[in-house]
């Protein structure tokens, strides 16, 4: 048991003068030191070796009760009744508050007698609260017994002992007196407090933090421990336990530690004093108290679960006032503006005139610190404390754009509900109304910020109007670009003065890029913005349009290193929409570095990061990207599983619609669907011709058209988009040139084919896209064996397996030399089902099921994009496998 050394030290005292004479013991020590728990535990000792045990326990409500202590002590239940008797008939015969002499005399003939049988043990708990008369009474019988074998053992707060003289001033000279002092619990002795109620191994676990959270005390640590039986952390018990404890400091020290509580922080007495209307000497003294009982340290309160307790037992209503007592006392002596706006935060409905400055000053400081949600707090405050529209419209401002770093639905409700109420006191927020779909809103939001009739002028908060625009050219170019054409819109300006916003140089360069894709400087522009700033509020679109230039020009293992840089930076300053949208960026950068299984996982876990309302329009990015590598991966039910997702329908009006329709299309093309993928590729094809940003590096949609229409037959109408493609501007040894010249390859005979498949082939491995690579392989290993170079074709496709398990896809069968078995798309496709045709590889499963359904090897050619010579061979081993015929396919397949 805890305590063990004060109690030997009791024992040896009692045992000392137990047969001969009288003692006094007085235990002293720190309020919730145990004195009590050890007083009880001695005295059940005391029983057990036959001593007559009386007691009483004093209170600060009765220290007025002249006699109550006594009367406790005699009204004990081990004394013999006809002593009692005695004992309470001496007592009853007294009318003033004071025994007279007889009295006395009679009380002591009662106990003499008592102590003559055996010894007799008067144990007083909180003694310094006992009432003067019933101290004088027991001063007077120890002195009078001092030969005889009665012992006193007296508890004494050593705070609060000044309170009583006489127990302060008399007690102490008795002659045999003994003192023994309880200070709290070292850490050794809280962890022999564990073990006995918890284990050992428990112990071990939680002595550190219980010795902190309770300074020692096993008043708050046995607290701790019936928490921890009924959960894991401090709770009601420990709450409990705290307002007990600083209840028997007294009023003041209470009032003290709430005060320090709300305050948080390092205090002294001065401001603790204003704070309470109350004198700095005595406020000091109370402090001095508490330091030295260790529940005060440096100014604070012992531990964040102490604060805790103490703030939860303070009246709800109490609790706000106070905290803005103090916000006031803060502001007033200069304190920082972050707080007092923490108070401010606090008292909820304090009205002051300096409240909304303050709470916005806090909150820009906050954010600047990525505290952003307790930023968001601070401007919801400040919000509620707004009084006129313009200040209202700031802070709406503010907080939409703190919480956009968030979570970009939570925005929603900051929006108009409807076009015609964007005038109802609302602050215009173009970037958010772009983000979730509203672009005309949007766009009249950015002509409200350059005003009426400024089409000729600079416009008002230029360098505010950087983000809207990006947003706008990135997500609606030919929105943006229909306004400007037609004047509705002034043209934006172009790169901004250093001296103004440094951060956003080069956002005119990029913003024309994304508008007409013509910027000779793009590149080297995106590089300096990315280069130069960290990721924040300012720079994020500009970071956005920066990545997209590197991306589309075919530039995507540059994009790659940024892309990584800003995603960490994202979570460094915790914002889940920076980390979301740069995560489906890089989803787009893996799919064009030719890794389809990474891209996968990105889009997957950007979708994981923001729900589908937060995403707003740009959910089509990481949904169309899932899609394109799934599809090319041969996964094509979790392909379908994603374009069963609803988004909305302006989805359909951004770029990142482009890659969706893309994407969509060459799930169609993988399904056999070639006359919808064509529908696809044409929409995209439109769109982009109608925004005049008609790059083969943002959407090569004339090559996925193209792949239809060679699937269906029509080699001469796949030739013609190749070739309007190749006269579009691209990278000359870019990955959109390396694509294109291997679909221009399909469109040629064997002999011409040859010779653009190791151009394409050599391009791609420049680029270093892996998958267009294997695909490119494939079908040069297949041109090969068509012109009877059955070496060379047998070494490159082994190469173009290699390169497809590189990629993702499922490695081909070790028996099947076919050149069709090796592009990524079917070796990636998942095994036929078990059953009859269970000894067939996958490739000669699609050939066996088209050749029953009746088409000829030319018609299956075709529709598989393979050779008729692949289907022949396919057919000859399906015949040999089953020793059956052509005719005889459907049964077996059944």
């Amino acid at each position: 048991m805890e305590r063990t050394e004060e109690l030997a030290a009791l024992r040896d005292a009692f045992e000392g003068s137990a047969h001969t004479r009288g003692s006094v013991v007085v235990l002293s020590g720190a309020v919730a030191t145990g004195k009590s728990a050890l007083l009880h535990a001695w005295g059940e000792q005391l029983c057990h070796i036959g001593a007559l045990l009386l007691t009483a326990s004093a209170s600060r409500a009765e220290r007025e009760l002249p006699l109550g202590v006594l009367e406790q002590l005699l009204r004990s239940p081990g004394l013999p009744p006809a002593s009692a008797e005695r004992a309470l008939a001496h007592l009853a015969a007294q009318d003033g508050p004071v025994l007279a002499a007889p009295a006395l005399r009679g009380l002591c003939d009662v106990l003499r007698g008592l102590a003559e049988e055996r010894p007799v043990v008067v144990a007083v708990d909180d003694a310094h609260h006992a009432d003067a008369a019933s101290l004088r009474c027991l001063l007077y019988l120890v002195r009078r017994l001092r030969s005889g074998r009665l012992h006193v053992v007296l508890t004494e707060c050593a705070q609060q002992k000044t309170a009583n003289a006489l127990l302060g001033s008399e007690f102490p000279h008795e002659p045999g007196l003994r003192q023994i002092r309880l200070e709290p619990l070292s850490k050794a002795g809280v962890a022999e407090l564990l073990a006995g109620d918890l284990g050992a191994s428990v112990a071990r676990d939680l002595t550190p933090e219980v010795h902190a959270m309770s300074a020692g005390y096993p008043l708050l640590a046995r607290a701790l421990i019936d928490d921890h039986r009924t959960g894991n952390g401090p709770g009601e018990a420990y709450g409990r336990a705290v307002l007990g404890f600083l209840h028997r400091h007294g009023t003041a020290a209470t009032r003290v530690a709430r005060v320090t509580a709300v305050l948080g922080e390092h205090t002294s007495p001065a401001p603790l004093a204003r704070l309470l209307d109350a004198d700095a000497e005595s406020v000091a003294r109370v402090v001095h108290r508490l330091t030295v009982a260790e529940v005060l340290y440096e100014g604070r309160l012992c531990h964040p679960a102490f604060r805790a307790a103490v703030l939860d037992g303070i009246p709800s209503d109490e609790r706000r006032a106070l905290h803005g007592r103090v916000a006031q006392t803060l502001y007033e002596e200069g304190a920082p503006a972050i707080e007092v706006a923490a108070q401010l935060v606090a008292a909820d409905r304090t009205e002051v005139p300096w409240a909304v400055p303050v709470l916005r000053e806090a909150a820009h400081l906050l954010l600047a610190d990525d505290e952003v949600e307790t930023g968001v707090d601070h401007l919801r405050a400040a919000l509620r404390r707004c009084g006129d529209a313009e200040q209202r419209g700031a802070v709406v401002s503010a907080l939409a754009d703190a919480e956009w770093r968030l979570d970009p639905a939570k925005v929603l409700r900051h929006l108009p509900a409807t076009p015609t109420a964007a005038g109802d006191g609302l602050p215009p927020l173009p970037a958010h109304l772009l983000w979730h779909g509203r672009v005309a809103e949007g766009l009249d939001a950015i002509g409200t910020l350059i005003g009426p009739g400024a089409a000729g002028a600079a416009p008002v908060n230029a360098a505010d109007l950087d983000t809207p625009w990006l947003w706008g050219a990135y997500l609606y170019p030919g929105h943006v670009k229909e306004r400007l054409g037609s004047g509705v819109l002034p043209a934006p300006r172009g790169t901004a003065p250093p001296a103004v916003t440094p951060e956003l140089q080069g956002a005119g360069v990029l913003m024309n890029d994304l508008l007409y894709g013509a910027e000779d400087e793009a590149t080297a522009a995106a590089e300096r913005s990315l280069n130069r700033y960290r990721l924040g509020p300012r720079t994020v679109a500009v970071q956005t349009a920066a990545l997209a230039a590197l991306t589309y020009r075919d530039r995507p293992h540059r994009a790659a290193t940024w892309c990584n840089r800003l995603i960490a930076q994202a979570a460094e300053r915790r914002s889940p929409t920076w980390q979301a949208l740069f995560t489906a960026e890089r989803a787009l950068i893996h799919l064009r570095q030719g890794d389809p299984a990474g891209s996968a996982r990105r889009a997957e876990d950007a979708l994981a990061l923001l729900g589908p309302k937060s995403w707003g329009v740009v959910i089509g990015l990481p949904l169309a990207v899932a899609v394109a590598a799934k599809a090319a991966l041969g996964d094509v039910d979790g392909a379908a599983e994603l374009l069963e997702r609803p988004v909305p329908q302006a989805v359909f009006e951004t770029r990142v619609g482009l890659h969706y329709l893309a994407a969509r299309g060459r799930y169609h093309l993988s399904t056999g669907c070639y006359y919808a993928a064509l529908c696809d590729f044409y929409a995209v094809g439109k769109r982009m011709s109608g925004w005049g940003v008609d790059l083969p590096g943002v959407e090569p949609w004339r090559l996925g058209a193209a792949e239809a229409y060679l699937a269906l037959g029509e080699s001469l109408l796949a030739r013609q988009l190749v070739e309007a493609q190749l006269a579009l501007p691209m990278p000359a040894r870019g990955r959109t040139h390396g694509m294109t010249l291997r679909v221009r390859a399909a469109t040629h005979e064997p002999p011409t084919r040859v010779g653009l498949l190791e151009e394409a082939v050599s391009v791609l491995q420049e680029c270093g896209d892996a998958f267009e690579l294997a695909r490119a392989v494939a079908d040069l290993s297949a041109a090969l064996r068509a012109e009877g170079e059955s070496e060379r074709a047998g070494l490159l496709a082994r190469k173009a397996r290699l390169l497809s398990r590189r990629v993702g896809g499922a490695p081909a069968s070790a028996d099947d030399p076919s050149d069709e078995a090796y592009l990524p798309d079917a070796v990636a496709e998942q095994p036929a089902p078990p059953g009859p045709d269970a000894g067939l590889t996958g490739a000669e499963v699609r050939v066996a099921r088209l050749a029953a359904d009746g088409l000829t090897n030319h018609e299956i050619s075709r529709k598989l994009c393979i050779t008729v010579s692949t289907v022949e061979q396919h057919l000859t081993r399906i015949y040999r496998k089953f020793h059956i015929k052509r005719m005889d396919l459907r049964a077996v397949l059944q």
